[in-house]
């Protein structure tokens, strides 16, 4: 029997004329009358639909054989039904509340590692924008999730399913206006999973899902003794129930190495005091989600379709190697000399107690664009609290300390002197030699402002120009 026989066949089982066929394959008639006197052959893509349709296999239609017209000819049982929007809901809010968890405990991770980060603003800034993401993330998600419930409901509430079950398979033909829309065939061996949901049974199966009512179903179907075989394999706890936890701890950490990485970060900065010095830390949790990424192409492999770990396994790669790469990136924006804390000393003559960090960055390399003056250079000086005990008692009684800075004053401080709240401050003026005091003519002067925080016991040292107008 050749193919165009084959077709037209299977189309008058069907009870179809080539015109129905033709609608139903988006074709026209005269392609179907082309295809049954073999002057044309279908195309992959209608080989798959009329694979679909007559629910055969591709094989049934290409080769020469006759069809076993026996096979599956009287259903064992039969079920018709419609389905209801209360079992709908109670579905779809069961998949709803494992996304809404996951977005839940995502963000609630990352709030914590905020409120815990030290002082370093970056790391703040970066969790921060991690928490807003997967806030935003999460909401559209789930708005795009109901969204897309609410068509589904629709679309499943208007059609009538009818189950033929099979000593092997069942058929189900899906029809809206008494006009079947769909017919889809399933063997028994390739159901991946059947999960219970209220009045329902939820069977995957080549990447489509299969609603069944439980109450329509008779005492001895098969269909029910596929569950309980379902139920036992889950307590024998087969090879794929192992595949699935270790995919499923994978999948966590990969999602955790950004959290981890910035808490190691942030462990190092307290130390060190060079947040952008210390990111190479994120390379060092690469192999998690790589190591994610290869299950989920080796479950692929196996025939499981489980794609969640290749997916947010590139997303991880791709975040921590982003994040690794600030080392690189911004490894000349700070140095880490004391010349600068010698050149103040001798400019100044103060004494600078001895220090744990410093971080000198040079603003001469950029475009600056701040409120006023033009910075040359800034240094952070941190210290131990032991260091700094005799050096805050002196500083009430050196003048060229003021623990505020008159309104007087302000023009000619820099821009650091407005967004820090310290407790004692320095004007120095490298051209005139004085201290806390206003030109007393207009011109471009040189300018050194200290900056000290007692509670911080950090220094700010700052060296700008700016332009005073009398």
């Amino acid at each position: 029997m050749t193919v165009g026989e084959k077709i037209q066949y299977y189309r008058k089982k069907n009870g179809l004329s080539q015109e129905e066929l033709g609608q139903k394959m988006l074709v026209s008639r005269q392609t179907v009358s082309l295809w049954e006197m073999d002057k044309t052959l279908p195309t992959v893509d209608n080989l798959i639909r009329l694979k679909e349709f007559f629910s055969v296999s591709v094989d049934e239609i290409l080769c020469e054989t006759e069809p076993n017209t026996g096979e599956h000819l009287e259903p064992t049982e039969t079920y018709v039904f419609k389905h209801e929007e209360s079992d709908l809901k109670q579905i779809f809010k069961k998949e709803r509340s494992r996304y809404v968890k996951r977005g839940i405990i995502s963000a609630l991770i990352l709030f914590i590692l905020f409120t815990k980060a030290d002082d370093s603003g970056i790391l703040r800034a970066m969790l921060l924008s991690w928490f807003f993401i997967t806030v935003i993330l999460s909401v559209r998600g789930f708005s795009y999730y109901r969204n897309t419930e609410k068509k589904t409901t629709a679309r499943i509430l208007q059609n009538t399913y009818s189950y033929e079950i099979f000593s092997d398979c069942f058929i189900l033909h899906i029809s809206r206006n008494d006009e079947i829309t769909e017919m889809l065939k399933v063997y028994y061996d390739e159901i991946e999973e059947i999960q219970s949901c209220g009045n329902c049974f939820l069977i995957n199966a080549g990447g489509q899902r299969y609603i069944i009512k439980k109450d329509v179903l008779d005492p001895q179907s098969p269909l029910l003794t596929l569950c309980k075989q379902f139920r036992d394999k889950a307590r024998d706890k087969k090879p794929w129930d192992k595949f699935r936890k270790t995919s499923l701890i994978l999948f966590l950490l990969s999602i955790g190495t950004i959290g981890a990485a910035l808490f190691v970060v942030s462990i190092l900065t307290a130390s060190n005091k060079a947040m952008h010095e210390n990111m190479w830390v994120f390379f060092l949790f690469v192999p998690i989600p790589i190591a994610s990424i290869l299950f989920g192409f080796y479950l692929k492999k196996k025939g499981y379709r489980y794609k969640k770990n290749i997916i947010v396994g590139f997303i991880m790669v791709g975040l921590l190697c982003i994040y690794g790469s600030f080392t690189f990136l911004f490894s000349n924006i700070y140095s880490h000399s004391d010349e600068p804390i010698r050149n103040v000393e001798q400019l100044l003559d103060i004494d600078i107690p001895p220090y744990s960090h410093v971080n000198t960055q040079d603003w001469t390399e950029g475009i600056q664009d701040l409120p006023r003056g033009y910075i040359y250079l800034t240094t952070d000086i941190y210290f131990d609290d032991a260091d700094v005990k005799g050096f805050e008692d002196n500083l009430e009684a050196d003048d060229k300390w003021i623990s505020s800075i008159p309104a007087s004053i302000v023009g000619i401080t820099s821009y650091f002197c407005d967004i820090l709240s310290c407790d004692y401050y320095i004007i120095y003026n490298m051209d005139t030699g004085e201290f806390n005091k206003l030109p007393e003519e207009s011109g471009t002067y040189e300018f050194a402002n200290v900056l000290y925080n007692a509670e911080n016991n950090t220094m700010k040292l700052v060296v700008y120009l700016i332009e005073y107008t009398e």
